[in-house]
Protein backbone atom coordinates (compact mmCIF):
# COMPACT_ATOMS: atom_id res chain seq x y z
CA UNK A 1 0.00 0.00 0.00
CA UNK A 2 1.08 3.76 -0.68
CA UNK A 3 1.78 5.80 1.95
CA UNK A 4 -0.47 8.29 1.08
CA UNK A 5 -3.44 6.05 0.76
CA UNK A 6 -2.63 4.57 4.30
CA UNK A 7 -5.27 5.37 6.61
CA UNK A 8 -4.42 7.22 9.33
CA UNK A 9 -3.68 5.74 12.67
CA UNK A 10 -6.36 5.56 15.08
CA UNK A 11 -6.37 7.11 18.72
CA UNK A 12 -5.65 4.49 21.55
CA UNK A 13 -8.25 3.03 22.78
CA UNK A 14 -9.50 3.15 26.38
CA UNK A 15 -9.09 0.12 28.31
CA UNK A 16 -10.06 -0.42 32.17
CA UNK A 17 -7.24 -2.35 33.98
CA UNK A 18 -4.52 -1.88 36.61
CA UNK A 19 -0.88 -1.44 35.57
CA UNK A 20 0.16 -4.73 36.86
CA UNK A 21 -2.58 -7.03 35.42
CA UNK A 22 -1.78 -5.06 32.15
CA UNK A 23 2.10 -6.10 32.19
CA UNK A 24 1.30 -9.41 33.24
CA UNK A 25 -1.36 -9.88 30.42
CA UNK A 26 0.80 -8.28 27.51
CA UNK A 27 3.58 -10.21 28.00
CA UNK A 28 1.75 -13.68 28.22
CA UNK A 29 -0.20 -12.16 25.53
CA UNK A 30 2.65 -11.42 23.14
CA UNK A 31 4.52 -15.15 23.70
CA UNK A 32 1.29 -16.90 22.63
CA UNK A 33 0.30 -14.56 19.60
CA UNK A 34 4.16 -15.12 18.44
CA UNK A 35 3.60 -18.76 18.53
CA UNK A 36 0.44 -18.57 16.53
CA UNK A 37 1.78 -16.45 13.65
CA UNK A 38 1.81 -17.93 10.38
CA UNK A 39 5.64 -18.73 8.75
CA UNK A 40 4.40 -15.93 6.69
CA UNK A 41 4.18 -13.35 8.79
CA UNK A 42 7.34 -14.75 10.62
CA UNK A 43 10.92 -12.13 10.19
CA UNK A 44 13.34 -14.45 11.20
CA UNK A 45 15.13 -16.43 8.94
CA UNK A 46 13.45 -19.14 7.10
CA UNK A 47 14.35 -22.89 6.54
CA UNK A 48 14.29 -23.70 2.72
CA UNK A 49 10.73 -25.95 3.16
CA UNK A 50 9.16 -22.92 4.72
CA UNK A 51 10.36 -20.70 1.51
CA UNK A 52 8.84 -23.88 -0.65
CA UNK A 53 5.50 -23.79 1.09
CA UNK A 54 5.26 -20.05 0.68
CA UNK A 55 6.53 -19.67 -3.02
CA UNK A 56 3.54 -22.35 -3.84
CA UNK A 57 1.22 -20.87 -2.01
CA UNK A 58 1.87 -17.23 -3.39
CA UNK A 59 1.63 -18.98 -6.95
CA UNK A 60 -1.23 -21.56 -6.40
CA UNK A 61 -2.89 -20.62 -3.04
CA UNK A 62 -6.55 -19.67 -4.41
CA UNK A 63 -8.50 -21.42 -2.43
CA UNK A 64 -9.81 -19.72 0.69
CA UNK A 65 -7.83 -22.07 3.25
CA UNK A 66 -4.96 -21.77 1.60
CA UNK A 67 -3.50 -19.21 4.23
CA UNK A 68 -4.34 -21.43 6.61
CA UNK A 69 -2.02 -24.18 5.41
CA UNK A 70 0.71 -22.35 7.60
CA UNK A 71 -1.21 -22.34 10.75
CA UNK A 72 0.50 -23.58 13.96
CA UNK A 73 0.33 -27.75 14.34
CA UNK A 74 0.15 -28.04 10.91
CA UNK A 75 2.44 -31.43 8.47
CA UNK A 76 3.31 -31.59 5.33
CA UNK A 77 3.75 -33.85 2.89
CA UNK A 78 6.06 -31.93 0.20
CA UNK A 79 6.60 -32.49 -3.32
CA UNK A 80 9.77 -30.71 -5.13
CA UNK A 81 7.89 -30.71 -8.63
CA UNK A 82 3.92 -30.82 -8.04
CA UNK A 83 3.52 -28.58 -4.40
CA UNK A 84 2.58 -29.83 -0.88
CA UNK A 85 -0.34 -31.15 1.18
CA UNK A 86 -0.96 -30.18 4.56
CA UNK A 87 -2.77 -32.33 7.42
CA UNK A 88 -2.88 -33.55 10.84
CA UNK A 89 -2.39 -37.04 12.24
CA UNK A 90 -5.85 -38.89 13.44
CA UNK A 91 -5.59 -41.54 15.89
CA UNK A 92 -7.29 -45.04 14.20
CA UNK A 93 -4.15 -45.90 12.63
CA UNK A 94 -0.83 -44.93 11.59
CA UNK A 95 -1.74 -43.81 7.85
CA UNK A 96 -4.62 -42.29 9.16
CA UNK A 97 -4.31 -38.14 8.38
CA UNK A 98 -6.63 -35.64 8.25
CA UNK A 99 -6.09 -32.87 5.28
CA UNK A 100 -6.89 -29.34 5.21
CA UNK A 101 -8.67 -28.31 1.89
CA UNK A 102 -6.83 -28.55 -1.24
CA UNK A 103 -3.45 -29.27 -1.76
CA UNK A 104 -1.58 -26.44 -2.90
CA UNK A 105 -0.57 -27.11 -6.82
CA UNK A 106 -1.54 -26.15 -9.98
CA UNK A 107 -4.67 -27.82 -11.66
CA UNK A 108 -2.74 -30.02 -13.82
CA UNK A 109 -0.39 -31.26 -11.09
CA UNK A 110 -3.29 -32.09 -8.82
CA UNK A 111 -3.87 -35.64 -9.45
CA UNK A 112 -0.37 -36.71 -10.05
CA UNK A 113 0.69 -34.99 -5.91
CA UNK A 114 -2.69 -36.36 -4.64
CA UNK A 115 -1.22 -39.49 -6.14
CA UNK A 116 2.03 -39.60 -4.35
CA UNK A 117 0.84 -38.43 -1.08
CA UNK A 118 -1.18 -42.04 -1.00
CA UNK A 119 1.69 -43.60 -1.51
CA UNK A 120 3.01 -42.35 2.17
CA UNK A 121 -0.46 -41.71 3.74
CA UNK A 122 -2.78 -44.16 2.08
CA UNK A 123 -5.75 -43.93 4.73
CA UNK A 124 -6.30 -39.86 4.71
CA UNK A 125 -9.74 -38.25 5.29
CA UNK A 126 -10.22 -34.62 3.58
CA UNK A 127 -11.68 -31.44 4.58
CA UNK A 128 -13.14 -28.72 2.73
CA UNK A 129 -12.03 -29.62 -0.39
CA UNK A 130 -13.62 -28.63 -3.78
CA UNK A 131 -15.11 -29.89 -6.81
CA UNK A 132 -11.86 -30.99 -8.45
CA UNK A 133 -10.74 -32.21 -5.79
CA UNK A 134 -13.59 -34.44 -5.12
CA UNK A 135 -13.72 -35.56 -8.43
CA UNK A 136 -10.08 -36.78 -8.46
CA UNK A 137 -10.30 -38.52 -5.33
CA UNK A 138 -14.20 -40.11 -6.27
CA UNK A 139 -12.17 -41.63 -9.06
CA UNK A 140 -9.51 -43.12 -6.47
CA UNK A 141 -12.10 -45.15 -4.60
CA UNK A 142 -13.24 -42.12 -1.79
CA UNK A 143 -16.86 -41.47 -0.57
CA UNK A 144 -17.19 -37.77 -1.58
CA UNK A 145 -19.90 -35.94 0.76
CA UNK A 146 -21.05 -32.66 0.39
CA UNK A 147 -20.18 -30.62 3.97
CA UNK A 148 -21.59 -27.06 3.56
CA UNK A 149 -21.60 -24.26 1.47
CA UNK A 150 -19.25 -21.34 1.34
CA UNK A 151 -20.28 -17.67 0.44
CA UNK A 152 -17.81 -16.30 -2.24
CA UNK A 153 -18.26 -12.50 -3.36
CA UNK A 154 -17.55 -11.12 -7.06
CA UNK A 155 -16.31 -7.73 -5.54
CA UNK A 156 -16.45 -5.79 -8.89
CA UNK A 157 -19.94 -6.21 -9.14
CA UNK A 158 -21.84 -6.87 -5.64
CA UNK A 159 -23.94 -4.14 -4.49
CA UNK A 160 -26.37 -2.97 -1.82
CA UNK A 161 -29.21 -2.16 -4.25
CA UNK A 162 -32.59 -4.06 -3.48
CA UNK A 163 -35.02 -4.68 -1.28
CA UNK A 164 -33.52 -8.11 -0.35
CA UNK A 165 -30.32 -6.03 0.70
CA UNK A 166 -31.92 -3.74 3.19
CA UNK A 167 -30.54 -5.64 6.38
CA UNK A 168 -26.97 -4.72 5.17
CA UNK A 169 -27.97 -1.14 4.13
CA UNK A 170 -29.17 -0.69 7.75
CA UNK A 171 -25.68 -1.87 9.02
CA UNK A 172 -24.09 0.73 7.15
CA UNK A 173 -26.45 3.54 7.42
CA UNK A 174 -26.66 2.40 11.59
CA UNK A 175 -23.03 2.45 11.97
CA UNK A 176 -22.67 6.13 10.28
CA UNK A 177 -25.77 7.06 12.51
CA UNK A 178 -24.46 5.89 15.87
CA UNK A 179 -21.16 7.92 15.06
CA UNK A 180 -18.85 4.56 13.90
CA UNK A 181 -16.23 5.02 11.57
CA UNK A 182 -14.19 2.24 9.92
CA UNK A 183 -10.27 2.45 9.44
CA UNK A 184 -7.69 -0.39 8.60
CA UNK A 185 -4.84 -1.14 11.41
CA UNK A 186 -1.63 -1.48 9.38
CA UNK A 187 0.20 -2.28 12.57
CA UNK A 188 -0.74 -4.08 15.98
CA UNK A 189 1.10 -2.13 18.56
CA UNK A 190 0.58 -3.35 22.61
CA UNK A 191 -2.42 -1.02 22.75
CA UNK A 192 -4.38 -1.95 19.61
CA UNK A 193 -2.86 -5.71 21.20
CA UNK A 194 -4.66 -5.28 24.20
CA UNK A 195 -8.45 -3.86 22.54
CA UNK A 196 -8.59 -7.05 20.10
CA UNK A 197 -7.94 -9.04 22.81
CA UNK A 198 -10.62 -7.69 25.13
CA UNK A 199 -13.07 -7.27 22.34
CA UNK A 200 -12.59 -11.26 21.11
CA UNK A 201 -12.29 -12.17 24.77
CA UNK A 202 -15.98 -10.87 25.16
CA UNK A 203 -17.15 -12.25 22.32
CA UNK A 204 -16.49 -15.72 22.96
CA UNK A 205 -18.27 -15.84 26.24
CA UNK A 206 -21.45 -15.36 23.64
CA UNK A 207 -20.73 -17.98 21.53
CA UNK A 208 -22.25 -22.05 21.68
CA UNK A 209 -19.12 -23.34 22.48
CA UNK A 210 -17.94 -20.46 25.38
CA UNK A 211 -14.53 -21.88 25.65
CA UNK A 212 -13.30 -22.73 22.22
CA UNK A 213 -14.38 -21.94 18.79
CA UNK A 214 -14.08 -24.65 15.09
CA UNK A 215 -10.36 -25.01 14.99
CA UNK A 216 -8.44 -26.50 12.11
CA UNK A 217 -10.53 -24.96 9.13
CA UNK A 218 -10.88 -21.66 10.71
CA UNK A 219 -6.91 -21.01 12.01
CA UNK A 220 -6.27 -19.42 15.58
CA UNK A 221 -7.27 -15.72 15.36
CA UNK A 222 -3.52 -13.86 15.32
CA UNK A 223 -3.74 -10.26 16.15
CA UNK A 224 0.00 -9.41 15.53
CA UNK A 225 1.14 -8.81 12.04
CA UNK A 226 1.18 -11.00 9.57
CA UNK A 227 1.96 -10.54 5.44
CA UNK A 228 -0.83 -9.73 3.10
CA UNK A 229 -3.51 -10.05 5.93
CA UNK A 230 -5.64 -7.10 6.35
CA UNK A 231 -7.39 -6.25 9.98
CA UNK A 232 -10.18 -3.47 9.68
CA UNK A 233 -11.58 -1.91 12.72
CA UNK A 234 -14.94 -0.20 14.04
CA UNK A 235 -14.58 2.73 16.35
CA UNK A 236 -16.90 4.92 18.38
CA UNK A 237 -15.61 7.37 20.90
CA UNK A 238 -12.27 6.37 20.14
CA UNK A 239 -12.48 2.56 20.90
CA UNK A 240 -12.06 -0.19 18.93
CA UNK A 241 -16.17 -1.60 18.87
CA UNK A 242 -15.19 -4.60 16.20
CA UNK A 243 -13.04 -6.04 13.92
CA UNK A 244 -12.61 -8.24 11.38
CA UNK A 245 -9.45 -10.40 9.81
CA UNK A 246 -9.05 -10.53 6.50
CA UNK A 247 -6.48 -13.66 5.11
CA UNK A 248 -5.21 -13.70 1.52
CA UNK A 249 -6.23 -15.87 -1.61
CA UNK A 250 -3.09 -15.94 -4.47
CA UNK A 251 -2.83 -16.63 -7.73
CA UNK A 252 0.29 -16.06 -10.20
CA UNK A 253 1.97 -14.38 -6.97
CA UNK A 254 -0.41 -11.78 -6.46
CA UNK A 255 -3.25 -11.18 -4.34
CA UNK A 256 -6.87 -11.85 -5.67
CA UNK A 257 -8.99 -11.64 -3.12
CA UNK A 258 -9.50 -12.40 0.92
CA UNK A 259 -11.62 -14.85 3.04
CA UNK A 260 -13.26 -12.91 6.40
CA UNK A 261 -11.64 -15.09 8.68
CA UNK A 262 -12.26 -13.84 11.90
CA UNK A 263 -15.00 -11.59 12.46
CA UNK A 264 -15.13 -9.91 16.36
CA UNK A 265 -17.73 -6.96 18.05
CA UNK A 266 -17.98 -5.82 21.44
CA UNK A 267 -21.14 -4.03 22.15
CA UNK A 268 -24.88 -4.85 21.36
CA UNK A 269 -26.45 -2.85 18.42
CA UNK A 270 -29.70 -3.54 16.65
CA UNK A 271 -27.48 -3.14 13.24
CA UNK A 272 -24.47 -5.60 12.91
CA UNK A 273 -21.25 -4.10 13.34
CA UNK A 274 -19.19 -6.51 11.28
CA UNK A 275 -21.46 -6.08 8.11
CA UNK A 276 -20.58 -2.90 8.20
CA UNK A 277 -16.89 -3.36 8.61
CA UNK A 278 -16.90 -5.87 5.91
CA UNK A 279 -19.50 -3.21 3.28
CA UNK A 280 -16.24 -0.95 4.07
CA UNK A 281 -13.68 -3.31 3.45
CA UNK A 282 -15.73 -4.48 0.42
CA UNK A 283 -15.38 -1.32 -1.20
CA UNK A 284 -12.05 -0.64 -0.24
CA UNK A 285 -10.78 -4.23 -2.15
CA UNK A 286 -12.71 -3.02 -5.28
CA UNK A 287 -10.83 0.26 -5.79
CA UNK A 288 -8.09 -2.21 -5.48
CA UNK A 289 -9.24 -4.43 -8.59
CA UNK A 290 -9.34 -7.60 -6.03
CA UNK A 291 -11.65 -10.11 -7.56
CA UNK A 292 -13.26 -12.24 -4.65
CA UNK A 293 -14.12 -11.95 -0.60
CA UNK A 294 -14.78 -15.20 0.41
CA UNK A 295 -17.36 -15.06 3.95
CA UNK A 296 -16.16 -18.61 4.36
CA UNK A 297 -17.71 -22.01 5.18
CA UNK A 298 -21.77 -22.64 6.14
CA UNK A 299 -20.51 -26.01 7.80
CA UNK A 300 -23.33 -28.64 7.01
CA UNK A 301 -25.65 -25.77 5.27
CA UNK A 302 -27.79 -27.25 2.12
CA UNK A 303 -26.39 -30.82 2.04
CA UNK A 304 -27.97 -32.32 -0.58
CA UNK A 305 -26.28 -35.33 -1.65
CA UNK A 306 -26.99 -35.90 -5.34
CA UNK A 307 -25.60 -38.68 -7.19
CA UNK A 308 -22.97 -36.60 -8.98
CA UNK A 309 -20.16 -38.61 -6.50
CA UNK A 310 -20.35 -41.64 -5.11
CA UNK A 311 -20.80 -40.41 -1.24
CA UNK A 312 -22.18 -42.21 2.17
CA UNK A 313 -25.69 -41.64 3.12
CA UNK A 314 -24.97 -42.54 6.61
CA UNK A 315 -22.98 -39.20 6.53
CA UNK A 316 -25.04 -37.65 4.32
CA UNK A 317 -28.02 -38.35 7.18
CA UNK A 318 -25.79 -37.26 10.07
CA UNK A 319 -24.86 -33.88 8.39
CA UNK A 320 -28.51 -32.96 7.80
CA UNK A 321 -29.53 -34.21 11.37
CA UNK A 322 -26.50 -32.29 13.09
CA UNK A 323 -27.48 -28.82 11.26
CA UNK A 324 -31.05 -29.33 12.17
CA UNK A 325 -30.76 -30.56 15.18
CA UNK A 326 -27.51 -30.34 16.93
CA UNK A 327 -26.67 -26.86 17.09
CA UNK A 328 -25.23 -27.12 20.88
CA UNK A 329 -22.00 -28.67 18.71
CA UNK A 330 -21.69 -25.58 16.68
CA UNK A 331 -23.98 -22.52 15.94
CA UNK A 332 -24.63 -24.02 12.18
CA UNK A 333 -28.02 -22.40 11.54
CA UNK A 334 -27.01 -18.94 12.80
CA UNK A 335 -23.65 -19.22 10.79
CA UNK A 336 -25.53 -19.87 7.04
CA UNK A 337 -28.42 -17.24 8.04
CA UNK A 338 -26.22 -14.13 8.51
CA UNK A 339 -24.11 -15.39 5.31
CA UNK A 340 -27.62 -15.49 3.35
CA UNK A 341 -27.79 -11.21 4.14
CA UNK A 342 -25.53 -10.88 1.40
CA UNK A 343 -27.89 -12.94 -1.13
CA UNK A 344 -25.82 -15.40 -2.93
CA UNK A 345 -28.80 -16.18 -5.00
CA UNK A 346 -28.40 -12.55 -6.94
CA UNK A 347 -25.92 -11.41 -9.35
CA UNK A 348 -22.62 -10.68 -7.65
CA UNK A 349 -22.90 -13.25 -4.77
CA UNK A 350 -22.48 -17.29 -4.79
CA UNK A 351 -22.69 -20.28 -2.70
CA UNK A 352 -20.12 -22.94 -3.77
CA UNK A 353 -20.46 -26.49 -2.60
CA UNK A 354 -17.34 -27.79 0.09
CA UNK A 355 -16.81 -31.35 0.10
CA UNK A 356 -15.40 -33.88 2.46
CA UNK A 357 -14.04 -37.34 1.49
CA UNK A 358 -12.67 -40.89 3.20
CA UNK A 359 -13.18 -44.29 3.20
CA UNK A 360 -15.92 -45.72 4.77
CA UNK A 361 -14.66 -47.93 6.81
CA UNK A 362 -14.95 -47.67 10.44
CA UNK A 363 -17.17 -44.76 9.63
CA UNK A 364 -18.02 -43.65 13.18
CA UNK A 365 -14.59 -43.81 14.82
CA UNK A 366 -13.23 -41.47 12.35
CA UNK A 367 -15.78 -39.27 12.18
CA UNK A 368 -15.54 -38.98 15.68
CA UNK A 369 -11.85 -38.19 15.42
CA UNK A 370 -12.47 -35.83 12.73
CA UNK A 371 -14.44 -33.57 15.33
CA UNK A 372 -12.08 -33.46 17.84
CA UNK A 373 -9.29 -32.73 15.28
CA UNK A 374 -11.96 -29.28 14.86
CA UNK A 375 -12.44 -28.39 18.74
CA UNK A 376 -15.56 -30.15 18.98
CA UNK A 377 -16.05 -32.90 21.61
CA UNK A 378 -19.40 -34.25 20.54
CA UNK A 379 -20.07 -36.62 23.24
CA UNK A 380 -19.11 -34.55 26.01
CA UNK A 381 -21.66 -31.46 24.22
CA UNK A 382 -24.30 -33.80 24.23
CA UNK A 383 -24.39 -34.76 27.78
CA UNK A 384 -24.07 -30.97 28.92
CA UNK A 385 -26.93 -30.52 26.63
CA UNK A 386 -29.43 -32.86 27.96
CA UNK A 387 -28.58 -31.57 31.55
CA UNK A 388 -28.97 -28.31 30.41
CA UNK A 389 -32.17 -29.14 28.93
CA UNK A 390 -33.32 -31.23 31.93
CA UNK A 391 -32.42 -28.25 34.44
CA UNK A 392 -34.74 -26.24 32.20
CA UNK A 393 -37.82 -28.29 32.01
CA UNK A 394 -37.53 -28.57 36.03
CA UNK A 395 -37.44 -24.93 36.42
CA UNK A 396 -40.44 -24.46 33.98
CA UNK A 397 -42.69 -27.41 35.38
CA UNK A 398 -41.64 -27.98 38.94
CA UNK A 399 -40.42 -25.36 40.84
CA UNK A 400 -42.32 -21.99 42.34
CA UNK A 401 -42.24 -18.88 40.07
CA UNK A 402 -40.06 -16.72 42.83
CA UNK A 403 -36.97 -19.99 42.20
CA UNK A 404 -37.56 -20.32 39.06
CA UNK A 405 -36.53 -16.18 38.60
CA UNK A 406 -33.53 -17.81 40.43
CA UNK A 407 -30.41 -19.66 38.71
CA UNK A 408 -31.37 -23.39 39.47
CA UNK A 409 -28.69 -24.96 42.28
CA UNK A 410 -28.00 -28.31 42.64
CA UNK A 411 -30.02 -28.92 45.93
CA UNK A 412 -33.25 -27.39 44.28
CA UNK A 413 -33.21 -29.49 41.23
CA UNK A 414 -33.14 -32.73 43.52
CA UNK A 415 -35.80 -31.54 45.73
CA UNK A 416 -37.75 -31.10 42.90
CA UNK A 417 -37.20 -34.29 41.40
CA UNK A 418 -37.80 -35.98 44.82
CA UNK A 419 -41.46 -34.40 45.16
CA UNK A 420 -42.23 -35.97 41.67
CA UNK A 421 -40.64 -39.09 42.52
CA UNK A 422 -42.75 -39.15 45.73
CA UNK A 423 -46.52 -40.85 45.44
CA UNK A 424 -48.76 -38.08 46.87
CA UNK A 425 -51.48 -39.40 49.24
CA UNK A 426 -54.06 -40.27 47.09
CA UNK A 427 -51.66 -42.62 44.88
CA UNK A 428 -50.73 -44.46 47.64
Amino acid sequence: MDEKNKPPSIPTPTLKITRGELGTTLTMMKINQKSLQTAVGTTRPQSETTKFRISKLQQYGSGSLAYSSLQQGMQYYMHPQFGYITYVPLKDSPHSVCVLADPICSKENLRPLINEFLKERNDPVFLHVTHDTGEVLNELGYSVNELGVETIIDLQTFNLVGNKKQQLRNARNGAKKDSLSCMEITSVDDDMLKAFKKISDAWMKEKVISDNEMQFIVRPVVFVDEIDVRKFVAVKDKEIVGFVIFDPMYEDGKVIGYIANHLRSGIDRTYSIVDFIIIEAMEIFKKEGKRDLSLGLSPLAKVDDTQEFKHSKLLSAHFRYAFEKANYLYNFKNLARHKLKYRPELDGAREQKVYCAMKTRFFLVRLYNVYHVLGLDPVKQTIQHFKQSAADLIRAKFLKPKVAEETVTTESIKAALKKVMTPSDNEK
